[in-house]
């Protein structure tokens, strides 16, 4: 997630309840207006330098729940 974010702390919700992620890993949901919703995923014990390269994000439009996938 972007640390120059003009996004406030409300817009930010973790974990969001339609996206699980896999033990050991977090997802925050940044809501955007006129643009999709971004979700990042990251490591639970990810410092602040981990935090920097390791997570993966993607627009919530393009996720699936489990359930749907299986």
């Amino acid at each position: 997630m972007s640390a120059a974010s003009d996004r406030s702390p409300e817009d930010v919700h973790t974990p969001d309840p339609r996206f699980s992620a896999l033990a050991g890993l977090r997802a925050a949901v940044v809501r955007h207006d006129g643009e999709p919703d971004r979700c990042t995923v990251y490591p639970d014990d990810a410092d602040d330098v981990d935090l920097v390269t390791t997570w993966l994000s993607v627009n919530t439009d393009c996720l699936v729940s489990l359930e749907d996938a299986r």
